[in-house]
């Protein structure tokens, strides 16, 4: 794979740890942090940072079931990653995508039905909850894909 020289913005780096970016940016930042050593570095830093200042923080007053009604919802979501886990599609071959991209995918690059936009470009549209991202490459879609972004459907 070739070198990454391209690298993310600490704000979105930071906004990722915190959980705060809509589902196909949160794609986008995990495809590449799966990839690139510097920005997963940086990123366990403002984790830590984050850590630090949940430990700071004064603690909340629960009602007595809190702790069973969470375990009860970890449980169930639990039972239905196993389930959904069972049903996922082969294994992307080794080089073919970032690991985060293979469950929206569904399988290798060759498997996307890509869509021409024109002069080299094609399209493809990726399920997501709140915001459904497309991927678009330049030159030819399949088996690879040189370039990536995402960019919300208008």
């Amino acid at each position: 794979m070739d070198e990454i020289t391209h690298h993310l913005p600490d704000r979105l780096l930071m906004a990722y740890a915190a959980g705060a970016l809509p589902e196909a940016f949160e794609l986008v930042v995990a495809a590449h942090i799966s990839m690139c050593d510097e920005c997963r570095a940086r990123l366990g830093a403002f984790d830590a940072v984050g850590g630090a200042l949940l430990e700071e923080t004064s603690g909340a007053a629960l009602d007595e079931d809190s702790l069973d009604r969470t375990l009860r919802l970890i449980a169930e979501a639990e039972a239905e990653a196993e389930g959904e886990a069972k049903r996922e599609a082969p294994a992307a071959r080794p080089g073919d995508l970032p690991q985060p991209l293979h469950a929206y995918i569904g399988g290798s690059l060759a498997d996307v039905r890509w869509r021409r936009l024109g002069g080299g470009v094609f399209d493809a549209v990726l399920p997501v909850e709140a915001m459904p991202p497309r991927v678009f490459c330049g030159s030819s879609p399949a088996p690879g894909c040189p370039t990536m972004a995402t960019r919300a459907k208008s």
